[in-house]
This record gives C-alpha cells, structure tokens and sequence, in this order.
C-alpha cells in the first residue's frame, strides 16, 4: 500500500525562526531539496518523517504585506498556495518580542484560509520565555505551542502535534508488477492532453482510485503484457488557475507523485522558451533516486523539425548536463504523433532501473575503466587505490566501491567512472549510485 505524503507549511512574518524550526523539524542541516533552481529564496522543500508518519516539509517566505519590497508580492502569492495546498499549518511567532501588528495580520490570513493549524511560538529559550507563549492566546488561533528551535527545546513534542493532525487518508492499494510512472510539468505544458490521449489510445483502462480526498488519482493501464499506474495526474482534471510564476503547486505535487513512483515523466512544452521550472522538476527526479523519461509535447507547432530537434538536444544537454541519461521524445498530445512511444520508453527505463550486474562482470568493466585513466593523485600525493565492486542494490542500481580510502576520490574522476559504467551498461532513463567505501 501506498499514502500520499501529506503537506505540512511553515508560515509566519520575517525573523521569527521559520528555516531554524524547517531544519530542527527535519533532524540535519540540509533539505533533501535545497535551494531548488527557479523558487525564491526563501523556499525550501523537504521530506520529513516522525513516528512513522511521512510527510512533506514547507518553509516559506516571511510574511510582511506592509513592505515595498518587489519580492513581498511574490512571497504572499506563494505563501497562500502553500496554505491552499497545506493539510497542516505552522504559524510562527516570536516569544521574545511578544505579539505584533504584524503577527496579528499574518494570523488571520492563515484563519482566513481554514486549514489546520498549530500556533508555533518560538525562541522560547527557558521556562520564563515558556510562561511568556501564554500571552499568544490573544492571537485567537489556537493553542500557543512554546519551543526553541535552536535549541531544540520541545521540538519532539511538536513533532507529535504535527503528526496527530495529518490527514489520515486510504492508501492506494500497488500492484505490484505494475511501472509506476509519475507525469510531471509546469502547468500548460500539456499533461491533461498527453494522459487523455494516451487512455484513449490504449482503450484498457483498469480503474481510476482516489488517493486523496483533493489530489492524487492513479490511473491504471494495460499495454501488451505491461502494466503501467500513471501517477497524480492533471490529466484526469482541469488545473486550477495558477497566477504565480513560480507554480508553488507543481513542485509540491511533482514530490508527492514522485514518492510512490518508480519513473518521472518529465513533460517539456517546446512552443515555449526552456524554464528554470523544467530544470527544478527535472532534478527532482535525480535527487529522489528515480527514473526519468523527458516528453517534450506540442511538436506540432514547430515549422522546422530538424534544426528544433537539434536546437533542443543541444540546449537540454546545456542546461541539464546532469540529465544527459535522460531519454528525450517527442511528441504531439495534440495530433498523436509520437505518443505511442511513451511507454515502450518508460518500460525500457523501469527495466534499466531495476536492472542487476553480475560481480564479476561489474570488477571487469570497472577494471577497463581504470586502465584507461588511473585515478588522479590527491593535493598531498595520496591514490586512490581500487580493491573491488559489488551490486548492493536496485532501485536504481546501487554499487558499493571498495576503496582504500574514499576521501582520496576527485569528483572528476567520479563523473569519469560514472560514464564508463553507462557506456558499458546503459542505464539509460535512470540515476546510478555510487557508494565509496574503505576496505584494507
């Protein structure tokens, strides 16, 4: 069985400890996704998990609607998505410096909303300052919850609080032989056109399931002897307006999708210029150690073929050279052309995804690659020294590399070895890992 992850958003005015509470909340200092290309740059998005329960970890941009800022427009644009999309609400005040003006406003914008909410009063360093988070009952939404997330202090507590308010939702029942593909896109790029003609193509739809009460729907699908589940898709329903530029909701929904898929289907619209938004989505797919097949839709509005294809590949190539194993397609949702292509292709990923190597195979690729180029000295003369390999896992495929010591690895060389093994193996349309370990 299968859950969505749930949303859980940070919200509040500037300063108030919203990032320190995202990082405590989180156990470690760094998002799995930091900084993502193309958001602003107080947005952070992570996967959190606490008794069991996962969910989806919001840190947004300080609220100030007072402020002539040109990024405080965007800020309040986002920040209402997030609670429009959060099943869950963080409101984030200041125990040190009371309740104000501010954090009165910021309070019934989160109220107006309706959401769940948890009043999070913060910087409460010592059991005087907790004393103090009474004074927030003022603030009408709740009751006051005092914690220091420098510190730590209560942080396990409010970890309870948030999990005993996520939605409990059914859980999508996996079958289990099925491809599990999520289709992903900024919105208008054609994933409602691209997903109704792949149904009407292949006229097998199994069933249509309801994650969610709002948003997820897998869509279950027969090719040949294939199964596929199209995962969380827009395709199915009409997307809601989005006004904001940076489409707060895609990203959200792309790792919702993405934690129960096995592949990304990274939708491109070519009728228009190449977004940061396209890279952040893409990259998604990397960090969450899938697989990925980019579609790049509405070919039936290009007037020269040949020199766009070329254009493409090489622009692709240029702004996501970390995507070059990605299979690239494409296709008209429009007209059909190229869309049977679709799932051959993410049948051919899903199988390099889970494909396995034989040890002894593995140390003689491996082998070949060292004689080619030995690995480069370190600033202090120390080599890099190869002992063995082994296949630890699938999903994507995994190896462990017995060295003598890892630190003596260079990037370059990683990058080197990496491309050896996909010019022996293939392992088109899925990341490879690559775990150094010391053996002596």
């Amino acid at each position: 069985m299968s859950e969505p992850l749930p949303i859980v958003a940070i919200v509040g005015r500037p300063n108030v400890g919203k990032s320190t509470l995202f990082n405590r909340l989180l156990g470690q200092r760094r998002a799995i996704v930091d900084e993502l290309s193309g958001l602003t740059r107080d947005r952070h998005y992570a996967e959190a998990e606490w008794s069991g329960r996962k969910f989806l970890l919001v840190d947004t941009g300080g609220i100030d609607p007072g402020s002539a800022h040109p990024i405080q427009r965007q800020i309040l644009q986002q920040t209402a998505q997030a609670l429009d999309e959060a099943d869950v609400s963080l409101l984030v005040v200041d125990a040190a410096q009371g309740i104000t003006a501010l954090d009165r406003e910021v309070a019934e914008r989160v109220r107006r909303r309706g959401r769940p909410m948890l009043l999070i009063v913060n910087k409460a360093d010592s059991a005087a300052r907790e004393d103090d988070a009474a004074d927030f009952y003022a603030l009408g939404v709740g009751t006051p919850i005092p914690v220091s997330a420098l510190h730590g202090r209560n942080a396990g507590e409010l970890l309870e609080e948030i999990v005993g308010r996520l939605p409990t939702v059914q859980a999508v029942p996996e079958d289990e032989g099925a491809i599990r593909i999520a289709v992903v896109g900024r919105p208008n790029v054609g994933k409602s056109s691209l997903v109704n003609r792949l149904l009407r193509s292949e006229r097998m739809v199994v069933d249509s399931v309801a994650g969610t009460t709002r948003d997820a729907v897998d869509t279950a699908l027969t090719r040949g002897d294939k199964r596929y589940v199209l995962i969380d898709t827009a395709g199915l329903r009409r997307e809601r307006k989005v006004t904001d530029r940076v489409e707060f909701y895609s990203v959200t929904r792309a790792l919702r999708a993405l934690s129960r898929a096995d592949l990304m289907l990274l939708v491109i619209d070519v009728s228009r210029e190449p977004a940061k938004q396209d890279a952040t989505l893409g990259a998604l797919a990397e960090q969450q150690r899938k697989g990925l097949v980019a579609v790049f839709n509405k070919w039936d509005l290009v007037d020269d073929p040949v020199h766009a294809r070329e254009a493409i590949e090489e622009e692709f190539l240029r702004q996501y050279p970390f995507l070059d194993f990605v299979p690239r397609l494409y296709v008209s949702a429009a007209t059909g052309a190229g869309v049977g292509k679709i799932l051959p292709a993410a049948a051919k990923a899903h199988a390099e995804f889970t494909r396995s190597i034989t040890t002894s195979e593995l140390n003689r690729t491996i082998q070949g690659i060292l004689g080619r180029v030995q690995p480069p000295a370190t600033p202090g003369g120390r080599h890099l020294k190869f002992y063995y390999a082994a296949q630890t896992g699938t999903r994507p495929p995994t190896f462990s590399l017995f060295v003598n010591n890892p630190r003596y690895r260079r990037q370059n060389y990683v990058s080197y070895l990496e491309r050896g093994l996909r010019e022996s193996f293939g392992f088109q349309g899925t990341p490879i890992v690559l775990e150094w370990k010391a053996s002596h």
